[in-house]
């Protein structure tokens, strides 16, 4: 598991496949969750296909371990936010996941541990 997300890590900083970007260009950002790590990547498309702009991985530790996956996947969404927030700031993004993240994050009685992460 550690090996292959190693080995994601390295192909994504290949200087060749990270672009720059235009302001107000629209963006897309592809979540992944694991047991042990949870990740995400930021891409911009144009003519059919994806350039990576920015990744971030995480790997969990103690109770967030236990958490469920879609706590993990807007654990992962949270942390993407706060650590990309100037390309939030500056493009339109989109979200892509095949989980009811939209459902789930606008809830008005999440639970104890996502009220804190809002």
């Amino acid at each position: 598991m550690r090996t292959s997300l190693t080995g994601l890590k390295a192909y994504l900083v290949t200087p060749s496949l990270l672009v720059n970007l235009a302001i107000g260009e629209k963006l897309y950002v592809n979540l992944a969750v694991l047991e042990d790590a949870v990740s995400s990547v930021l891409v911009k498309e144009e003519k059919g296909e994806q350039s990576h702009v920015y990744y971030f991985s995480k790997m969990l530790k103690g109770v967030e371990e236990r958490y469920i996956q879609i706590e993990k996947l807007a654990l992962t969404l949270v942390t993407t936010v706060r650590k990309l927030r100037p390309y939030f700031q500056s493009h339109p993004i989109v979200v892509l996941t095949n989980h009811p993240l939209k459902q789930i994050m606008s809830k008005p009685d999440v639970s104890g541990r996502m009220v804190k992460w809002q």
